[in-house]
């Protein structure tokens, strides 16, 4: 990760945290953006995989459609959870970036 807070989360970062296939995060994603009424193929990325160079693609979502994307009753409370604690952690870093205290 790098040291901008991310305004994002991968796809591939989903299916990590909550132990998930990414083709199953892919699907269930796109299904729950389609019930809510959003265009999933404007968060569709591509990407060159490192070592192998294949062109893969992954979806990059912003909060609400992360959110939006694990809302499918498929995905555990505890999977839920870790979503949330690294969207919390993201917005801490933020806060302390922007933290102009002289103290």
């Amino acid at each position: 990760m790098n040291q901008q807070v991310a305004l994002f989360m991968t796809s591939e970062e989903i299916g990590h945290l909550t132990q998930t296939e990414h083709q199953f995060v892919l699907s269930r994603a796109c299904e729950q953006l389609v019930k809510a009424g959003i265009d999933p193929n404007e968060f569709w990325h591509e990407y060159t995989e490192l070592g192998t160079g294949a062109v893969k693609k992954r979806l990059h979502l912003p909060k609400r459609e992360c959110l939006l994307a694990i809302s499918d009753p498929w995905y555990s409370d505890k999977a839920i959870a870790e979503i949330l604690n690294v969207w919390n952690t993201w917005a801490r870093q933020e806060t302390d970036l922007f933290d102009f205290d002289d103290d």
